[in-house]
């Protein structure tokens, strides 16, 4: 249950405002009223007078707006318990949504007549050339002179936005927001008057009248975790650990509960040991759940039997408790399981137990641990290895707090006046880890004692209740967050508990919900500044970032999501079927599980957020007035196959996802919703022919990953690449797939992806198996209409039957990354003018020749970008490019520096590889040459002098030894592994590697001979499928740095060297070698065994 303090802490916290600004509105009010046409009767007159009355008091009310706001949030501060100070906040507030809500009729109405007018070029253009051509409404247009004019002509009455169609309209909605802020202006001057008064008062030593005394009354989580240490834990560490390698004593199932009050720091220390190495090998399986205060046995089942991966049962689609218990008897048969289960709140988790316990015959061992803060969740379970956590010690606490407040500043640099104020701060914080994150992340942000002693003073520490209530600590945080920052984070309670928030998601969401603007001094989109917000309230510790099934984002602390929903003052609302009987009138954000009586939102008009997860009455919630101008919708409902009839007429609507629903059509009337920036759907297996017309769309997904558009083309369910003509705000990856469905050039060109500058990634698609001969002869015009916006950054062609590349690939200034992959014979040029161009990928069947072009230039630079060069299945030749040092002198006319920068080189499968200024690369880190013919009269002799290599990857090469002269040219090489080198004999030359650390030999059938020499630097040696090796080398005793051998499979290996192995040696492991000498390794007394009795870890096997 929330903390006692939260009732308190609603009264002393204001609920986020946003800023109320008229500067939009206005800028478009002016611009409505300038464009339209001079009245042509004294009815027209006498309105058009009306509306410039009306914004000309507008701009009146701009600068008392703004003082406004600052003067309400004086009073506040100085009395918080000031209800009429509240309601004037939340009157100023509901002036704000009135303001958003006529802005966004405004910009729906400019986006309207925008969109007519380009279906109207559409169409002037497809009738000039009707002879050649039929009409189509997706033929390419051209803007028309006058639309880029500011001063546009105002369409007729008759089509304009049904949402906002007389000047009426705007004058009384313009009237209705000047006459409020009056009346907050006049309310506010009272208790000014009052505010005055009362000071009065006091000052004259009488009483103050404002003196109140007032009674203090009574989240995802993962197995993922970023501490690198756990302060203060080590006991509880090591007493889990134990716990978890011990055997069972009581049956096959053991349970250890971790209790304690929130933010203790109970699922870091369980997340811990979950990924701790000492446990590594002690289970088959393990599984971390959030159980959290919903209980729902078949979730967590289904988890369980998910975290197997092998299961045989659809489990997707199952709804059998019964079914899902007898598959996880199943896969625990004879294994050794862990079984997290965190944030417990009621015992009804016990019912878990059933099928764990009668599993439990042919299990070796289940291991539970658990976290709770209500130890009564327990009833029934041995308490013996229970851990109750308390604050962490004083000295570790400390360390801690420093830690989180100074970064990697040197606490020992700052004052002793600042140490002894950030002392009395950490007796605040009742020894939570949880607070000491928040708070300290706060005082980070100014190391000052001014700052500190703010933070010490501020009366909302006098709000605990108890002496484990570390809400203040945590309010205080959120009291000195800049107000943009605040309404973003109160936003996430619209989501339950436990709730895992996907970066990209969220953003959108603050951005439909007016939280983000842009600056018109800064380049930032609003996807920039929301990712500044984002990673800012990560820094301050109010969200945990987590990867989740390769997502980036981020999960909510109970008590952080306990703290967001209360200061919200009920502006977010999560409804649960059954047991709420009404819903607050100030609702802006809606949760809804199951269903919803609408009789309970009756009262509410200005709802922004609606998610609805397998709502039964959809249709009937939709139509209900009071969602008419919800900006964020979302509909998860496995059974919803028809698109909803009321969406399109939700015109405020700028974000919606319906990717959780089966519908398989959208009805032509969606392109209304022009004001949509995010549309997600399950993929559909048709297209509206108006889906053009979605011009403001910047995020459209048909799948799962919002990031992405996966656009296939297919004409005859409506899937044209013109259908993307007109959406020039996409900053998704676009990926087309299925270009041998378009038949030429200018069919081609009718995507507009030239005009698409916010696109920085593209994937340009050829299904080479269902391609004729006509497609691949058509597939070099087909490219070359498909030109990027020179802001692209990454481009990925695959399939491409082409023999050259498109011309435009020269414009791609800023282009950091190409792909060319499953391409025909093909000629790539200009390549190595691109001067941001920083990896570089070939991966086909057949040949390729990279042209470079010769340049009087002595200073400029071949591939001056490129970091990594990637050749995989393919014949490649390199020309024009000078292939040793003394051509590419500065000296000499025509040759310039190649690859100046090239770090990783990877060679996969190529036959042939010609034309590679090996000299010269002298920059190399990192080759990986596997599987490669075309290498093998190169190798070793290619890498002399590349005294910059650190790591070589040799797999499938015909070496069979090396040159010791050769060798000492790669001074920094301290990696090298060689597999599959079927012919290799001998390591000799090998010892002249001075920096060599990391030896790795694998599948080398004939290797049995060591380099005579010691490698004294090794670090780790491992052995693998060497089946003629008989013994290690004699030297290896004398390796003072070797900390870790491995040895697999290898049959001959019979004895250790003489003198045994280094005493540096800190693991070992042996497996599948001579079954005699694995006996005596293992035979207490032998001299195998005692040879390796001082390594601390070792398997023998």
């Amino acid at each position: 249950m929330p903390s006692a303090t939260l009732s308190v802490l609603a009264g002393s916290l204001l609920s986020p405002l946003r800023e109320v600004s008229l500067e939009k509105l206005i800028g478009y009010l002016w611009d409505y009223l300038s464009s339209s046409p001079s009245p042509s009767s004294p009815d027209e007159a006498e309105k058009q007078q009306q509306l410039k009355d009306s914004l000309e008091a507008l701009e009146d009310a701009k600068l008392t707006v703004r003082l406004m706001q600052s003067r309400i949030m004086k009073l506040f501060q100085k009395h918080k318990q000031n209800e009429r100070v509240v309601g004037l906040h939340n009157k100023l507030k509901d002036v704000g949504y009135d303001i958003q809500d006529l802005e966004s009729e405004m910009n729906y109405m400019e986006l309207e007549k925008k969109v007519q007018e380009i279906n109207k070029a559409e169409e002037e253009e497809a009738d000039s050339t009707s002879s050649q051509f039929s009409r189509k409404r997706s033929f390419p247009f051209r803007l028309p002179t006058a639309f880029l004019s500011k001063k546009r002509r105002r369409l007729p009455a008759s089509s304009q936005s049904s949402s906002l169609s007389t000047d009426a309209d705007i004058v009384r909605q313009v009237t209705s927001i000047v006459k409020q802020i009056k009346s907050i202006e006049s309310k506010l001057k009272e208790e000014t008057m009052l505010e005055e008064l009362f000071d009065e008062i006091k000052l004259n030593g009488v009483y103050d009248p404002r003196e109140h005394h007032f009674t203090q009354n009574e989240r995802v989580t993962t197995s993922s975790t970023n501490e690198r240490k756990i302060y203060g834990r080590n006991d509880e560490i090591q007493r889990l650990i134990e716990f978890l390698k011990e055997p069972n004593v009581n049956g096959n199932v053991c349970v250890a509960p971790i209790v304690g009050f929130g933010g203790i720091g109970k699922t870091a220390l369980a997340q811990f040991v979950f990924n701790h190495e000492e446990i590594e090998d002690h289970f088959n399986n393990k599984a971390w759940i959030c159980v959290s205060d919903l209980f729902d046995r078949f979730r967590i089942t289904k988890q369980m039997v998910d975290s197997f991966h092998s299961s045989t049962v659809p489990c997707g689609s199952t709804t059998s408790l019964d079914l899902l218990e007898r598959e996880l008897k199943r896969h625990l048969r004879g294994k050794k399981f862990l079984l997290v289960l965190d944030d417990i709140w009621s015992d009804k988790w016990q019912q878990l137990l059933t099928p764990l316990q009668s599993a439990q015959a042919q299990s070796i061992k289940i291991k539970i641990i658990v976290t709770c803060r209500d130890p009564t969740v327990l009833r029934s379970i041995d308490q013996g290895n229970k851990l109750y956590l308390e604050g962490i010690d004083d000295a570790e606490y400390w360390s801690l707090f420093q830690n989180c407040t100074f970064g990697e500043n040197n606490a020992e640099n700052y004052s002793h006046e600042l140490h002894d104020i950030g002392k009395l701060i950490v007796k605040k914080l009742m020894g939570s880890p949880l607070a000491a994150k928040t708070v300290g992340k706060l005082l980070e942000c100014s190391l000052t004692k001014k700052h500190w002693k703010d933070v010490l003073e501020n009366d909302l520490w006098t709000l605990k209740t108890n002496a484990h209530d570390i809400m203040p600590a945590l309010a205080l945080s959120y009291y000195h967050l800049p107000q943009h920052l605040q309404q973003c984070f109160v936003f996430c309670s619209v989501f339950p508990k436990d709730h895992f928030y996907c970066k990209d998601e969220l953003i959108c969401m603050w951005i439909a919900n007016g939280y983000i603007h842009e600056s018109g001094s800064s380049s930032k989109t609003m996807n920039d500044i929301g990712e500044d917000y984002y990673y800012e309230l990560v820094a301050m510790c109010f969200f945990d970032e987590l990867e989740y099934h390769r997502y980036s984002g981020i999960t909510m602390h109970d008590l952080m999501h306990d703290l967001a929903k209360l200061v919200s003052h009920k502006e977010t609302y999560i409804y649960e079927s059954g047991k709420d009987k009404e819903i607050s009138k100030n609702i802006r954000h809606l949760y809804v599980e199951c269903s919803i009586d609408q009789g309970l939102v009756r009262e509410t008009n200005n709802l922004r957020t609606l998610v609805l997860r397998g709502a039964n009455n959809m249709s009937a919630i939709l139509n209900h007035g009071a969602f008419n101008r919800i900006r964020v919708l979302v509909i998860s409902d496995a059974n919803m196959q028809e698109f909803p009839n009321a969406i399109p007429r939700l015109k405020h609507l700028q974000y919606l996802d319906l990717r959780g629903t089966q519908i398989k059509s959208i009805p032509d009337s969606l392109y209304e919703l022009y004001l949509l920036r995010v549309l997600a759907l399950p993929y559909p297996q048709t297209l509206p022919s108006r889906f053009h017309s979605l011009i403001n769309l910047e995020r459209l997904c048909m799948g799962d990953d919002l990031d992405m558009l996966e656009y296939y083309v297919n004409k005859e369910m409506g899937f044209m690449v013109a259908q993307l003509r007109n959406m020039n705000e996409l900053r998704t990856r676009l990926s087309i797939t299925d270009l041998q469905n378009i038949d030429n050039r200018e069919e081609a060109m009718k995507a507009k992806l030239k005009e698409k500058h916010h696109i920085k990634s593209l994937g340009l698609w050829w299904d080479i198996d269902t391609m004729d001969d006509d497609c691949k002869h058509d597939a070099e015009e087909v490219l070359e209409g498909l030109q990027p916006h020179p802001n692209l950054e990454e481009l990925f062609i695959y399939g491409y039957m082409g023999c050259n590349m498109p011309n435009w690939l020269k414009t791609l200034q800023k282009l950091k990354k190409i792909e060319l992959i499953s391409y025909r014979k093909c000629l790539v040029a200009a390549l190595e003018l691109l001067p941001s161009l920083e990896k570089l990928y070939f991966w086909g069947d057949e040949n390729i020749t990279i042209e470079c072009e010769s340049c009087d230039d002595s200073e400029s630079e071949m591939f001056p970008s490129l970091q990594l060069l990637s050749l995989r299945n393919t014949t490649v030749s390199f020309t024009g490019i000078p292939t040793s040092s003394s051509s590419s002198s500065p000296t000499t006319p025509g040759r310039r520096k190649v690859f100046p920068r090239l770090q990783e080189l990877t060679v996969e499968g190529c036959n042939e590889m010609n034309g590679f200024p090996w000299p010269i690369c002298i920059a190399l880190k990192k080759i990986d040459i596997k599987y490669s013919p075309g290498m093998d009269d190169k190798l070793p002799g290619c890498l002399r002098g590349l005294s910059s290599l650190t790591q070589l990857t040799l797999t499938g090469a015909k070496i069979k030894t090396f040159d010791a002269e050769l060798m000492a040219t790669l001074h920094a090489l301290s990696s090298l592994e060689l597999s599959y080198c079927d012919e290799l004999l001998s390591l000799e030359g090998l010892q002249a590697l001075s920096s060599l650390k990391y030896l790795n030999i694998s599948d080398c059938p004939k290797f049995k001979s060591w380099c005579t020499a010691e490698m004294a630097k090794l670090h780790s040696l491992y052995i693998q499928s060497c089946q003629d090796l008989e013994s290690l080398p004699i030297w290896l005793h004398h390796c003072s740095s070797l900390e870790k051998l491995t040895i697999w499979y290898c049959p001959k290996l019979l004895p250790f060297p003489e003198g045994g192995l280094p005493s540096s040696l800190g693991k070992l492991e042996i497996t599948d070698c001579d079954p005699g000498f694995l006996q005596r390794c293992r035979q207490e007394g032998s001299p195998e065994w005692l040879m390796i009795q001082h390594i601390p870890n070792k398997k023998i096997r």
